[in-house]
């Protein structure tokens, strides 16, 4: 209740009419939005979907590498199904299939980033080697 209260809090912070919505259970948020859910979360999971070497070159602080389901499913199994969940790849379309598969096995929403890490680093974003 206390996850889905802060993620619910954070919408409305953010103003839903802004937000980008894929379905029901992703948001998909400009690089942005997904900054401001991630600093107004302290509790909040961020985790990069990409392969390992493209993780390594650069990603945002913080991030979480999960390369395919299995890990995925560990992450949040280790993690729990109360936090908030933000996702994202190179481009925004492979997190889009990890929040859906997320949603499918856990029943939680998760955040997307739209445009991905390409996205994030257009608008200047900080990354991590």
């Amino acid at each position: 209740m206390k996850a889905f209260t802060s993620f619910l809090f954070v919408f409305i912070v953010l103003g839903i009419s802004n937000v980008y919505s894929q379905n029901y259970s992703i948001q998909v948020l400009t690089p942005n939005h997904f900054n401001r859910v991630l600093q107004l979360n302290p509790d909040a999971v961020l985790i990069d979907v990409r392969p390992k070497k493209e993780f390594k070159k650069a990603h945002i602080k913080g991030a979480h590498l999960a390369v395919n389901s299995e890990e995925l499913f560990h992450l949040i199994d280790s993690l729990g199904t109360t936090r908030v969940y933000l996702i994202y790849c190179k481009y925004g379309e492979r997190s889009i299939d990890a929040g859906k598969m997320i949603y499918e096995k856990y029943r939680i929403f998760v955040c997307s980033l739209e445009g991905g890490l390409d996205a994030w680093l257009k608008e200047g974003k900080e990354v991590e080697n």
